[in-house]
């Protein structure tokens, strides 16, 4: 339960509460049938970094929207040069309001100074997107609202703020970019929403060029959704802001896109998003699917490049999105997954789904492009299987210059993330044998559920995707919800019943551009876990969003803004999946310990030690802490308190190869009795070190 004053306001709802809940138990005891085979994953080979709170959460707004309030398909907290950060979202501030378009800023040292919708008429809008001018450090924004009276189509607005004379806030009167009058292949239906904003260098000389790329709001003829883009780009300076000018804007369409949404020669979707490089590129980079009870044509990746600053053609480029597995066998010889009226083993691949709310990003020199999505286990002809969730985050990449697409497989890795082959979750160690029988004989898997709502029927909704990088430290983080124990808790699973409203938010990151990434970083507000953090206390965080740049503290660690909608009722009211109690924008910032720049120390740990949990935690009075050495080595064990102070050494030698384990009796180094709390443990064995969290409860 959110908080205790929300008691009340839930009184008026328990009859609508009943009855979601009878429907709940209906579905929910088809999903329990199902799920007795799978487990939650627990990380044996990979470090977690260490990690704290950099800026304690700051409340923006209230909000009664509970839906992506950002960018479908764009980072929407933007970091000027001189550290300020601009957060654009979408927001109702009572539950009867009209849903309007705010903005919010945060200055270098952390200070909340700017909140307000950023035009002043009272119309339908939302779904902003940002980029900063890196010359003036003025923002530009776009977005799509109903400003035309004449018609029900939503138009594109853009507006900037005159941050350079002095202080946010000088925001320019909006003024419309795209709209019905604007020329596209298919006229007069097309309706383009949704806008990104993007800022890149200009060919003309003393100039920036901004792109404003929007989706088509329109069907294709068969009535599908098709999601072709338009482009409109215009060039600027410190003048044109000077002079509140509306620049001068061409536009544009990708032919090939529209022939998808033509059905030339069939209908196909893509699920993507775009980057714009500091050298003059742009790429549009995802996944496109086809019909898969209609068309013979798999799934396939894409990415369109243009290196013209948006002008000339746009190449395009396909590779595998869908990849065969094998059906595996339980030990009495029979397939796991078969056809329930049939009973003949069903034909499985994995291939990216549900993760069409990502950000794209150039890398390595802007040689390649980077998303992070999932990948799903489906069933052929084209088909996912939603009573058994097999989803797990990967790392999208496309080399501009082999023209290769490859994966990483991100959380639940298998023995070699990198091998572009699918890891299978019941085969972690890939040696092509099942892992793990339960006591009847059947395949059991890790579960993996990265969205964080339970409901199958909204994943395609409430997935949410945000990478962001520090390239001249080779650093890379990506960060989602992850929401398999609340998943679980809602089906219910037996011993996770608790979970129910604790969506978590997971953050792994890299520190050599990309190729190996630690272990996830996992925060969540339930106060007897491991990765309880204080300051979510009573939070439900939901729609994740990143800063566009992880700042550089120094010594090795590095600063990420998120900006989150803490929700007063678990799912969403808008997609109909929860109570219309409104929730908080909040802003925060996580600080990661990298290591040195470029990859002076990897973050990934090799198997030559494993920390395990300690047990009992909580724990009072004591606990056991468990570790294996592969190798002899020299070992340093402490306790530190949340204050970063040292508490007590528990280990300080050189220790032989094998299983090792020491008891904390919850005292400190002068044998003083701890007071009750969350205390950390770190492991240092040569130059590896990592850490775990426990607790004390008296």
């Amino acid at each position: 339960m959110k908080k205790f004053s929300l008691l009340i306001i839930l009184v008026c709802f328990v009859i609508s509460l009943s009855a979601e809940m009878q429907q709940a138990t209906t579905r929910n005891a088809e999903l329990d049938a199902h799920n007795h085979s799978a487990k939650v994953y627990e990380p044996t080979s990979r470090d977690v970094p260490n990690w704290e709170i950099g800026i304690d959460p700051v409340s923006l707004i209230t909000n009664y929207y509970d839906y992506q309030p950002g960018s479908y398909n764009s980072i929407s907290v933007r970091v000027q040069p001189d550290g300020g950060k601009y957060m654009i979202f979408h927001g109702r501030e009572t539950a009867a309001s009209t849903r309007r378009v705010y903005y919010a800023y945060v200055d270098a040292a952390g200070n909340l100074t700017n909140v307000a919708t950023i035009g002043t008429d009272d119309v339908n809008e939302g779904y902003p997107g940002i980029s900063i001018d890196p010359e003036t450090q003025n923002p530009i924004t776009a977005w799509h609202g109903n400003f035309d009276e004449s018609n029900t189509d939503f138009e594109i607005v853009v507006s900037y703020d005159l941050y350079h004379l002095g202080s946010p806030g000088l925001w320019k009167t909006p003024f419309i970019v795209i709209d019905d009058a604007t020329q596209s292949p298919n006229m007069p239906d097309d309706e383009f929403n949704w806008p990104y904003t993007f800022i890149g260098p200009s060919p003309v000389t003393g100039k920036r060029r901004v792109y404003v790329v929007a989706t088509n709001f329109d069907n294709a003829p068969s009535g599908d959704p098709s999601e072709n883009v338009m482009i409109a780009f215009a060039d600027f300076d410190e003048n044109d802001f000077n002079a509140q000018s509306e620049l001068d804007w061409s536009y544009r369409t990708i032919p090939q896109m529209d022939a998808w949404h033509n059905e030339d020669p069939e209908w196909m979707r893509p699920n993507g998003a775009t980057a714009v490089s500091n050298d003059g590129s742009i790429a549009l980079f995802g996944y496109v699917i086809t019909d898969g009870e209609t068309s013979t044509t798999p799934d396939q990746m894409y990415c369109f490049v243009n290196d013209n600053y948006g002008e000339g053609d746009f190449e395009m480029h396909l590779g595998q999105a869908e990849f065969d597995i094998d059906n595996p066998q339980n030990q009495d010889g029979t397939y796991r997954f078969v056809d329930d009226q049939t009973g003949q083993p069903l034909q499985l691949y994995m291939a990216p789904t549900l993760c069409n709310h990502q950000n794209v990003m150039f890398t390595d020199n802007n040689s390649k492009v980077k998303f992070l999505g999932n990948m799903n286990m489906l069933v052929h002809p084209a088909d996912w299987f939603p009573d058994l969730p097999m989803m797990y985050p990967k790392v999208y990449t496309f080399d501009l210059n082999t023209e290769e697409f490859t994966f990483q497989d991100l959380y639940i890795t298998g023995a070699n993330p990198n091998d572009n082959i699918p890891m299978l979750p019941w085969d972690l160690d890939e040696d092509g044998q099942v892992d793990e029988y339960d006591a009847d004989g059947i395949v059991t898997w890790v579960d993996g559920w990265p969205v964080f709502h339970y409901d199958y029927d909204v994943a395609f909704h409430e997935n949410r995707w945000q990478l962001t990088q520090n390239e001249d430290n080779d650093w890379m983080v990506a960060v989602w919800s992850e929401g398999l124990k609340s998943r679980l808790g809602n089906v219910p699973e037996p011993g996770y019943e608790d979970w129910a409203e604790f969506p978590e938010i997971a953050v792994a990151i890299s520190n050599d551009g990309g190729e190996n990434w630690s272990d996830a970083i996992l925060m969540n507000a339930k106060t007897d876990d491991d990765n309880y953090v204080p300051e979510f206390d009573g939070m439900i965080p939901c729609y994740v969003y990143t800063g566009d740049v992880i700042q550089d503290l120094g010594d090795g660690w590095g600063r990420v803004d998120l900006m989150f909608l803490d929700d007063n009722s678990y799912g969403s009211s808008i997609q109909g999946y929860g109570e219309n109690l409104g929730g908080t924008m909040i802003y925060t910032a996580i600080d990661i310990e990298f290591g040195n720049p470029n990859n002076t120390e990897p973050n990934t740990i090799p198997a030559i030690v494993e920390l395990k949990q300690n047990y009992p935690n909580p724990f009072n009075p004591s606990t056991t802490i468990s570790y294996n050495l592969k190798e002899a080595a020299e070992v340093e064990l402490e306790i530190f308190n949340v204050k970063g102070q040292k508490v007590r050494t528990l280990v300080q030698e050189h220790q032989n190869a094998g299983e090792h384990q020491v008891t904390w009796q919850g005292k400190d180094d002068n044998f003083r009795n701890v007071s009750s709390g969350v205390y950390f443990y770190k492991m240092k064995s040569g130059n590896l070190t990592t850490t775990k969290k426990m607790i004390l409860l008296k």
